[in-house]
Parts: structure tokens; sequence; C-alpha cells
């Protein structure tokens, strides 16, 4: 077993995924009546990065083999995909969305500061508890579960910031505190997978080594129990608020550079308030 052999075999072809990719592309083109602008490469590149991280042999290389491989998937599950999808959908479409009373009573509570961090920075939280991120592993429905999740929970956590109408997101300096206090709570959880003890996760102790690649893995890669761990909290950590710095400062760079910024608006009662 060689790299490249792993990584052409290691691909996953489920149905489910890929047909799930094609109807997420295919109700937006309906939606959007299939007139693409240049915004809908947002989407499609969302949708791709989708496919990529749960089909790929990052995909079946975390399941199997590595937690960082695993933590990357995750990564990309919370930290570009839902950008992404958010930035492609055009402002005309959000706004028929929310011309439906339930979507817009559902989306005043989603978008409310305190709400939205505390979903999805508790969902990250959750799954990385070992019992249940260990569970998702040994059962294919938690696991699925457990990325649909991730998805969902990702996508409320980024609304506030990112929401295709411009008057639903928050003030680019009150979106300073929301994705710093992110920032720390990612960077809370990497330091401590960084620093507990090798074998955190149990079920990487002993991997299922369905490709018989565990020894390409441990010994041609040199990544051991201990490394893995190491790896996938640094991912945990670095990555992650590298996306917050990011958004942060291109979101002030576009509120320096309009034509008249304004000063941040106190938020609707409660909105920031601890966020």
């Amino acid at each position: 077993m060689t790299t490249t052999d792993l990584l052409l075999r290691a691909w996953e072809w489920e149905p489910s995924i890929i047909a799930g990719c094609i109807a997420l592309a295919a109700v937006y083109g309906a939606a959007v009546r299939f007139r693409f602008a240049r915004q809908s490469v947002f989407f499609f590149a969302g949708v791709l990065a989708l496919f990529l991280a749960t089909a790929s042999p990052i995909d079946t290389i975390g399941e199997s083999y590595l937690f960082s491989a695993h933590m990357l998937q995750h990564f990309a599950l919370t930290m570009i995909v839902p950008p992404l999808l958010l930035l492609g959908v055009p402002s005309e479409l959000a706004e028929r969305a929310l011309a439906a009373p339930p979507v817009a009573r559902i989306e005043r509570v989603l978008r409310k500061a305190p709400v939205a961090w505390s979903i999805g920075i508790g969902a990250i939280l959750a799954w990385h508890i070992p019992v249940f991120f260990d569970a998702g592993l040994e059962n294919e429905a938690i696991h699925i579960a457990q990325h649909l999740c991730l998805l969902v929970t990702a996508t409320i956590f980024w609304w506030p910031v990112l929401a295709p109408l411009e008057r639903r997101r928050m003030h680019p300096v009150l979106a300073i505190p929301y994705l710093s206090t992110a920032c720390m709570a990612c960077t809370a959880i990497g330091v401590t997978i960084v620093f507990a003890p090798a074998g955190l996760y149990s079920f990487y102790l002993n991997p299922p080594d369905p490709y018989g690649a565990l020894s390409l893995i441990r010994n041609g890669w040199g990544m051991s129990v201990a490394t893995d761990q190491v790896t996938a909290g640094l991912i945990m950590w670095v990555p992650c608020c590298l996306v917050f710095i990011i958004v942060m400062l291109i979101g002030l760079g576009r509120w320096y550079a309009s034509p008249e910024a304004e000063e941040p608006v106190a938020p609707v009662e409660g909105e920031l308030h601890n966020a």
C-alpha cells in the first residue's frame, strides 16, 4: 500500500452524498431561475467543498485512521462550507424566503448573537467531547447526525455575520467580540486536545484499518497516536482562529472603505449582550 494507492481507493462514492450535493445545487439553480451571477461562484464552491469534505479520502481516512483528518473535515463543515453557501445566496432570494412569516419569526430568534453563538460553538464543543466523538465513529447513524448538526449549527452561527441581506448583519465593529470569543472557544478546545494525554479519543488507539494502510500512516507518514492528536488540536486552534480573523478584517475593511462609515448601532435589546 502506497500513499497514491490509498488516495485513489479511499473515495467514498456514497449515493446519498452525491445525490445530496446535486440536489443542493439543483435547488439553488431553480431558486435563482438559473440566472447565475458572479455571486453564484461562492455557492457552488461551497457545494464542492461539502462534497470533498464528505466523499474524498479526508472522510475515509478520518473515519478509519486519523483524528487529524476527521478534524480537518469538521473544519471544512463549520468554517468553509457555511460561509461560502451564505455568500452565494442572492439578496432577492433571501427576501423571498423571509417574506414567509414562520421563516421570519425563526430568523429573528436565531440571528440574535447570543443565540447563534451558543448554538454554533456549543455544537462544536459538544461533538468533541470524547464519548460523543467516539460514538459517531462507531455508529454510522450518529456519524451522519454529527455532520448534519455541525453543518446546520455552523450556518446559524455565521448568519449574523454573513447573512445575504446586509441589514440582517451585525455591524463589523460588533462582530469583533462575536468572532473573537468564538476564536477563544476554539482555542480552548484545541489547547485541551493538544496537551491531553495521547489516546483522548480511544477509537484511534486501534483503528479498524479497512484498507490495510495503518503501517503506511504510522511509519511512512510518521503519524503516531500522539502526533495525530496534537495535529488535530492545532487544526482546531490555528486555522479556525485564522478564519475568524480574516472575516473580521474583511468586514472592517469594507466598513472603512464605505463612502460614509457609520458608527456601530447599539444592538436590539439583548442582541449582543455577553456575546
